[in-house]
């Protein structure tokens, strides 16, 4: 940047008028039409930006700002220290600059910026959005509050905001999300490669403190939460779990129609051709497999337990294919693999041990309750026993009866063993060709879902709360969906870039709040610039991150929004 002094003279009159003005370079205009083969690539030109008229600033500020930009030290002009003094004047820190900058040059940098837009007003407001969803999390009203300590106006060109236009910027957002998500997602090969790009999909539902939302219906709860009402979330990744579409339903949507909406998506907006797609159990059925097949997709998934029991009784599979390493059977064209996880076989033995004597003492209690008081009724017991095993799906190999005024059970040795003869056991099944994946291969294709349930994980209650949702239309809810989509790309490059470092998302963010403006001369005009040099906690985090763009020279305005209803506060 620099200060460019320009002197007219028009009717008798002299005009004098200094610009601040930044330099950069653009690709050159090129002849109109198709560039010939062969032809060396286009030349740059510099062009020079106005950035802002200061010719109503003083001499002595003009001087200041001159002297910035030429990257001098500033002058000791007692007029333009702070009441009157001179060099031992204080410094005077501004408002909070690294975590905003960070995030925006990081953003820059895996074209986050590129594919959301900073041409307009909106789309700036909704890269804040995106960073604020990071850093600070929160409603849309605190958003707005939390930007006064924050440099928005240096860092993005925003000026003066409330909560109002971050909710437009949502519903903008909205309108452009499948080129957001098109523009982000990764090029699909073309080749002519058996390989196939992997993706995974899986769903999960969101609940609602209140119940006024247009997406919010009751349906079943992934989250155990009863007579809430929810929404139902649908998650597209690549094979490494890295988030390409986020998708909202009504919260009495199931698991199958999701998914033909993620194969829609793949064929059409991605243009996706060699493709297998990896779901849960119970996601990918009937008309799931019909879709995949019309698609020329392929599939991984898993049998529930009840598909299992059916084809160990029509002798299909056999149990002692079930072991520490992959089995592979084949049957009707379709592969099946097949595996028993000993860590996960004693777990699930060692809770039914311990849920059934829990049950036991909770009988036996109740017996000693009936027995010392006569006006007990011994049918209520039996009712609560009944409970309880239903509750812990005993039932199966334990009966309880009434024996005069007790509880008694009875045990089926049996029918336990059978019930755990798949403790610890799973199938997989898919149509991938055996020279597409071996059966290690498609094993670890399937558990590669972990890592759509550790996105679920940090979208819902770990680091960017996608729950609590502020918001009642269904415009502005799939809005704060994608911001959630784009923060978590963003949070995962964060964590990548500063796990070499031994440092969480958490950690970094906390380190960059301790970076502020420095002023530039008097208290009244609020000017800012970088401070020269940081402490060995921020150096460390800002080495792994983008350099710092130095911010706009302008007078700031500070963005100030506070709650209309003031707080009483606590007694």
């Amino acid at each position: 940047m620099f200060l460019k002094r320009n002197h007219t003279v028009l009717g008798g009159k002299d005009y004098q008028s200094v610009l601040l003005v930044q330099g950069k370079r653009v690709p050159a205009k090129r002849a109109p039409g198709r560039p010939a083969a062969g032809a060396p690539a286009p030349k740059s030109v510099v062009v020079h930006e106005t950035l802002a008229n200061l010719s109503k600033l003083p001499p002595d500020l003009l001087e200041l700002i001159e002297r910035h930009c030429k990257g001098r030290p500033p002058s000791e002009s007692p007029s333009l220290a702070p009441n009157g003094a001179g060099a031992s004047a204080d410094i005077h820190l501004g408002p909070c600059y690294g975590v905003l900058a960070a995030l925006d040059g990081l953003a820059r940098e895996i074209g986050l910026v590129q594919a959301v837009g900073e041409q307009t007003r909106a789309q700036r407001l909704a890269l804040f959005l995106i960073y604020a969803r990071l850093a600070h999390q929160g409603s849309r009203l605190s958003a707005a509050r939390w930007s006064e300590d924050h440099a928005v106006k240096e860092i993005l060109q925003v000026g003066s905001f409330d909560e109002d236009d971050l909710y437009a910027a949502l519903e903008e957002l909205e309108q452009r999300q499948a080129s957001i998500e098109a523009a982000l997602a990764p090029k699909v090969s073309v080749s002519a490669s058996p390989a196939r790009a992997i993706y995974l999909y899986d769903v999960t539902s969101v609940y609602f403190e209140g119940l006024e939302n247009e997406l919010a219906d009751f349906g079943y709860n992934r989250d155990g939460k009863k007579g809430k009402k929810q929404l139902v979330a649908g998650l597209l990744t690549d094979g490494n779990g890295e988030p390409i579409s986020i998708q909202l339903y009504r919260g009495n949507t199931g698991d199958p129609p999701t998914f033909l909406d993620a194969v829609q998506k793949l064929k059409v907006r991605f243009g996706a051709e060699a493709v297998a797609l990896v779901g849960d159990r119970g996601m990918i059925k009937r008309l799931g497999k019909a879709a995949l097949g019309e698609a020329k997709f392929c599939y991984v998934t898993a049998l529930t337990d009840p598909q299992i029991r059916a084809l160990l009784a029509k002798k299909r599979l056999q149990l002692e294919l079930f072991d520490e390493k992959p089995a592979e059977v084949e049957l009707n064209g379709k592969r099946y693999v097949l595996r028993c996880n000993p860590q996960t076989q004693a777990r699930e033995r060692a809770r039914r041990a311990d849920q059934w004597a829990r049950v036991q003492a909770k009988i036996t209690a109740r017996n000693l309750e009936v027995e010392h008081k006569p006006r007990t009724e011994p049918n209520s017991s039996l009712k609560q026993a009944q409970a309880l095993l239903s509750k812990y799906r005993l039932q199966g190999w334990v009966k309880v009866e009434l024996a005069g005024r007790k509880v008694v059970w009875t045990e089926d040795a049996a029918a336990r063993q059978k019930r755990a003869e798949l403790d610890g056991c799973y199938v997989i099944e898919t149509d991938l060709a055996k020279e597409v994946a071996s059966t290690q291969q498609v094993h670890d294709r399937y558990l590669d879902l972990t890592q759509v349930e550790r996105d679920f994980r940090t979208l819902k209650t770990g680091l960017l709360e996608l729950r609590p949702i502020f918001l009642r239309k269904e415009g502005r809810t799939r809005g704060h969906a994608l911001v959630c989509l784009l923060a978590l790309k963003l949070a995962r490059e964060l964590d990548r870039r500063l796990a070499p470092l031994g440092l969480t998302v958490e950690d970094g963010l906390e380190r960059l709040k301790a970076i502020r403006l420095v002023r530039l001369g008097n208290n009244e005009v609020e000017l800012w610039r970088l401070p020269t040099s940081y402490p060995q906690a921020q150096s460390e985090v800002l080495e792994a991150l983008p350099k710092l763009k130095p911010p706009m020279l302008s007078l700031r305005k500070p963005n100030i929004r506070r709650l209309t209803n003031l707080r009483k506060g606590r007694n």
